[in-house]
């Protein structure tokens, strides 16, 4: 519901955001892990649940407070779309 009512967009806010989140932060916490030589079972676990899409909630709580509204909705729908390869992606490195 939350993003058929609003308008889907994509700016160069909304793409950092996505390969921030898609991709730049579990690559970060993957190589964190990998030089302190976790455990390869915990850094698996850790990654792929890093790299899934943005969750709805801030696009709720942006709606509640009518805050950047359409860029969150954006941001949830582009990430989740993006995820297929992205998240794909993840797990074929880790395996």
């Amino acid at each position: 519901m939350v993003l058929k009512t609003r308008q889907i967009t994509f700016n160069k806010t909304i793409c950092s955001t996505i390969l921030l989140k898609n991709l730049a932060f579990p690559l970060v916490v993957w190589g964190c892990m990998s030089l302190f030589n976790s455990p390869t079972t915990l850094t698996r676990l850790v990654v792929v649940a890093l790299a899934i899409p943005t969750a709805t909630m801030p696009s709720t709580l942006a709606i509640r407070f009518n805050v950047h509204e359409a860029e969150l909705a954006s941001t949830q729908f582009w990430s989740t779309a993006l995820s297929f390869i992205t998240l794909t992606a993840f797990v074929l490195a880790l395996s």
